[in-house]
């Protein structure tokens, strides 16, 4: 094909063999870069559909399978366009390919981390143990999984901030999102106030958030005395909420206990008597 574009850019135009043959084969790496982006997009464009042909609870499993595939698929294109341009270049593809498994040694050791990091992208897949839109919490960071790929996650934090993650620090991490999450509100109640009625005002503020429209969740619990701090007794409230909804559901029910301790007129939470 080269030959044959190079022949036809001679005869069209005044340039001499070897010019022509240069300008044909920077035609064919930018024909062959156009084509391989198009079916790249195509492709893509066929991954992405994948959730809607799966409707159900494996919805989410092919969404985050579909994002994996979608970095593959990135992946694979620029190597096949380095190769194809490099060949139609008159670079020798087969000796470079030797070179790259003599070297592949010492490359290995100077990218160890992103071998991790890829290894450990195809466990977190295939054990099944993170999905797209999860809420995940790596460390001091909780977000919603928003693209899982053979190198990094991101996930999408509360402030609107986009955190990118490497897969191989993912060694460790909560999933709020593997069944269900609790809205965690602990309280801390000065000495003069009666236990059990402190105890018995957290089960009402629970069952009054619990009775607004929230017939899907089951009833708070408030837990006895956790702990001490200073000379206040640590008392708990616990919610089961969907994930997303956790640290807002645990504002609210701050807010609320703060109103049903000051209807009472107890010292303010977290005071010492």
């Amino acid at each position: 094909m080269t030959g044959t574009l190079a022949a036809m850019i001679g005869r069209l135009t005044a340039l001499e063999d070897e010019s022509a043959m240069v300008v044909a084969r920077l035609l064919v790496v930018a024909l062959t870069v156009v084509v391989l982006v198009i079916a790249y997009r195509v492709v893509v464009g066929l991954i992405r559909r994948l959730p809607a042909l799966r409707p159900g609870v494996e919805v989410v499993r092919v969404r985050t399978l579909s994002s994996l595939l979608v970095s593959v698929a990135r992946w694979t294109l620029g190597f096949v366009i380095v190769v194809l341009a490099l060949r139609e270049l008159g670079v020798d593809v087969g000796a470079i390919v030797v070179s790259a498994g003599v070297l592949g040694i010492g490359i290995g050791l100077g990218a160890q981390s992103l071998i991790r990091d890829v290894i450990t992208g195809v466990f977190l897949l295939f054990e099944d143990l993170i999905h797209v839109g999860d809420v995940i919490q790596v460390g001091a960071v909780t977000g919603t999984v928003e693209s899982t790929g053979l190198r990094v996650a991101t996930v999408r934090l509360d402030d609107g901030a986009l955190r990118v993650i490497p897969n191989g620090q993912l060694t460790e991490f909560a999933n709020y999102s593997l069944g269900g999450a609790r809205a965690i509100v602990e309280v801390p109640v000065a000495r003069e106030v009666p236990v059990a009625r402190a105890l018995a005002v957290l089960a009402e503020v629970g069952a009054d958030w619990a009775g607004e429209d929230r017939s899907s969740v089951d009833r708070p619990e408030a837990q006895g005395i956790i702990g001490w701090s200073g000379g206040d007794s640590l008392l708990r409230l616990t919610a089961p909420v969907a994930p997303e909804q956790r640290q807002a559901t645990e504002h609210d029910l701050r807010r609320r206990i703060k109103e049903a301790f000051d209807r009472h007129h107890w010292p303010p939470i977290g005071a010492a008597g």
